[in-house]
């Protein structure tokens, strides 16, 4: 099949929201706090996980990249199931044409079969590792920008910044003058 012929299905063609909770709490039966975040999932993010979590690939709808559904705003929706709510969704980049005929990538979502069969046995040790490598993730990137600081002010100005943030005084406006 080309790209030109490929056309995607709406996820909710096959997963409406009712049905897509069902297929969650299916999914998570005996597992209280992934019961929990699934009850959190606005309609969107839920029908996403429910496919997901049943093999299916998901792109950005309008794309002529070959994935099972398409949807609207997808990266966005993949962001918070990741961030928000620690799913381990993966992703690849396809090359595709865009709209006005340019070549383009565009990310391709879906859960391996490995972190499917974790998020059936052991859910919360899923969660919390990826929670736990977000931390770790965001510390680096917090060591990198002091590093960054440091570098352009000299340590003395970033240690007053830094007393100022934790007493929670406001700093010189940048923008005023």
């Amino acid at each position: 099949m080309t790209d030109e012929h490929f056309s995607q299905r709406k996820v909710t063609d096959d997963y409406a929201p009712e049905q897509a909770r069902i297929k969650l709490a299916s999914f998570f039966e005996g597992h209280p706090s992934a019961l929990e975040a699934v009850q959190r999932l606005n309609r969107t993010q839920a029908c996403v996980l429910a496919a997901l979590l049943d093999s299916k690939s998901i792109t950005t709808s309008g794309y002529t990249i070959p994935a099972d559904y398409g949807v609207k705003r997808a990266s966005a929706v993949i962001h918070s199931l990741e961030k928000e709510y620690s799913f381990p969704i993966s992703s690849r980049r396809v090359e595709t044409e865009s709209d006005v005929g340019n070549k383009t990538m565009q990310s391709l979502f879906f859960i391996t079969l490995e972190d499917q069969e974790r998020l059936k046995t052991e859910p919360e040790v899923v969660f919390k590792e990826r929670y736990d490598s977000a931390c770790r993730k965001k510390e680096s990137q917090a060591q990198k920008e002091m590093r960054r600081l440091v570098k352009e002010y000299g340590e003395e100005a970033v240690l007053e910044l830094l007393k100022k943030a934790a007493n929670d005084e406001a700093g010189p406006d940048s923008n005023a003058g």
